[in-house]
């Protein structure tokens, strides 16, 4: 989808030759100003040489003032902000695609604030290398206090981090995060860039249809941007059961069966209470309600610990539940989950804390 920006990508610096571009980091944004300027100037303290960078902000019909605050930000790179109508993020990525000049992409969340040697790690993992993806970590920041279901995606995504640092997993393209990643521009292209249809897994969605293209996977602890997600507990509440509605979904449109095969890793790495709740409430909306209601008691008034089991808890059974919806029901889904496992399939870890 083509989107005509309102500005024609006004830039704060003279444009640098294109020729000494070497990466181009692309921020689509929808009303987070504060956390936007905060990315932007972070980017100002990087080691990468700021004549090698270009910055592009997609602003996706942001009405807070964001455009103003970017317009008068001085920095020492070249800036480039462009403003769609709220079209979703995945259109705003890849209009940043269509308008970088640099051979390499990195893409950040507008809730992102990269450490000074972010794009240097970015830049050398790609350095004489044509087929990489590169994921770095969405860490949490040290020192700072976040609601309890934001609190426990960090530990979540630490201890997958933790274990592609140790060989215990090997990063694929379901651990693909649009927060924090890189890939050469031409690769995005060829592939079609981002699906516009969707706004929760759109980043696996890709990860997928680029290996398919042949290329790999790897992850780097260094590239550190820390990350500051503002979501509420209704937002946060959702995502697991599009999760599960999504990894469906691909099975049927890409044919990946893995996809598939990591929805029944995902269950069967989970606790027997876990496992007997699902299989006695999933499919079944006045029992589906019961476990939930607890669960989300827990959370909002329980203390951390026993909030985060309730995290775990509820986000196992959302993603089951919504697998069960797309699938067509309770017959269906444990059909699905009863299936041979494969070897060797890599998993996003959708799971979290045991109980």
């Amino acid at each position: 989808m083509s989107v005509t920006p309102i500005l024609s990508g006004s830039t704060n610096q003279p444009p640098v030759p294109v020729n000494a571009l070497q990466i181009s980091v692309v921020i689509p944004t929808y009303n987070r100003r504060e956390s936007l300027l905060r990315a932007l100037r972070a980017l100002t303290r990087q080691t990468f040489p700021a004549g090698h960078f270009e910055v592009i902000v997609v602003s996706d019909g942001s009405t807070d003032g964001t455009k103003e605050a970017v317009q008068a930000l001085q920095t020492p790179y070249q800036l480039t902000f462009v403003e769609q109508s709220n079209s979703g993020p995945s259109v705003a990525r890849n209009r940043g695609a269509e308008l970088a000049q640099a051979p390499l992409l990195v893409y950040m969340d507008d809730d992102i604030e990269p450490v000074p040697g972010f794009l240097q790690e970015h830049a050398s993992a790609h350095a004489g290398v044509e087929d990489l993806v590169l994921i770095g970590p969405q860490s949490e920041p040290p020192d700072e206090s976040a609601p309890h279901w934001i609190a426990w995606e960090h530990r979540m995504l630490q201890r997958q981090y933790d274990n592609f640092v140790n060989g215990v997993w090997r990063a694929g393209p379901n651990n693909l995060y649009s927060g924090n990643f890189s890939v050469r521009r031409e690769h995005l292209l060829a592939v079609g860039g981002f699906d516009v249809r969707f706004t929760r897994q759109e980043d696996v969605e890709l990860g997928f249809r680029l290996a398919q293209r042949g290329l790999r996977f790897d992850f780097n602890p260094r590239a550190i941007g820390y990350h500051r997600p503002t979501r509420p507990f209704a937002s946060w509440y959702r995502t697991p059961f599009e999760y599960g509605r999504r990894d469906v979904q691909m099975a049927r449109e890409l044919g990946e069966e893995r996809a598939m095969e990591l929805a029944r890793r995902h269950f069967r790495e989970r606790n027997l209470l876990t496992q007997w709740l699902a299989r006695m409430t999933t499919g079944v909306p006045i029992l589906e309600e019961v476990p939930l209601l607890i669960g989300r008691a827990a959370v909002r008034w329980g203390g951390r610990r026993v909030a985060l089991v309730a995290c775990s808890l509820l986000f196992n059974l959302r993603y089951l539940q919504g697998m069960c919806r797309e699938l067509g029901g309770r017959r269906q889904l444990w059909k699905a989950l009863r299936q041979v496992h494969r070897d060797g399939a890599t998993g996003r870890e959708t799971g979290g804390v045991e109980t």
